[in-house]
């Protein structure tokens, strides 16, 4: 797993770990936040309500044994690099790999409700999936806080679940 956890850190994480997916915390209301107080909330294909519910990344999770949980600066960053680590395990022979990454896909100004235009490129984040990024965050050692305002440097999480 090291060859991946570099990957990601030269790619621009700044912390990246191996974890047990049994450290990732699931949570209904992570999607009730969306769901009040997003302004992609039904907009977005990888945004709930069009996103897998709690209890079914729950069960999803429950099918890794290992996972690797990494946090960059850059909201726009988390995805792609979780996607690139995935398609790098992929061709490594962890054909179960699966990205998870931050914050609302912004690939598209609008997204086209009949389907993605880049299904190579969209990954749902962390939290429209049920995931509480601060608990599983926290659990493995990584801090994190809400900002106080605009100015602070965020914390985005990715998720790369690996068999």
């Amino acid at each position: 797993m090291e060859k991946y956890l570099a990957l990601l850190r030269q790619s621009g994480a700044d912390l990246a770990r191996v974890i047990d997916p049994k450290t990732v915390a699931t949570a209904p209301w992570v999607a009730f936040k969306c769901q009040y107080g997003c302004p992609y909330y039904g907009k977005n294909l990888c945004c709930p309500p069009r996103t897998p519910a709690w209890r079914e990344t729950q069960a999803m999770l429950d099918c890794f044994d290992t996972a690797i949980l990494f946090r960059c600066h850059d909201i726009t960053a988390a995805s792609p690099l979780a996607l690139e680590a995935v398609r790098r395990l992929f061709r490594d022979g962890y054909y179960k790999a699966t990205a998870l990454g931050s914050g609302p896909c912004l690939l598209c100004e609008a997204c086209d409700p009949a389907g993605c235009r880049h299904p190579g490129q969209a990954v749902p984040s962390m939290e429209a999936c049920g995931i509480d990024v601060f608990a599983t965050a926290r659990a493995n050692g990584m801090a994190v806080a809400t900002l106080a305002d605009e100015t602070q440097q965020q914390n985005c999480f990715g998720l790369v679940l690996v068999e």
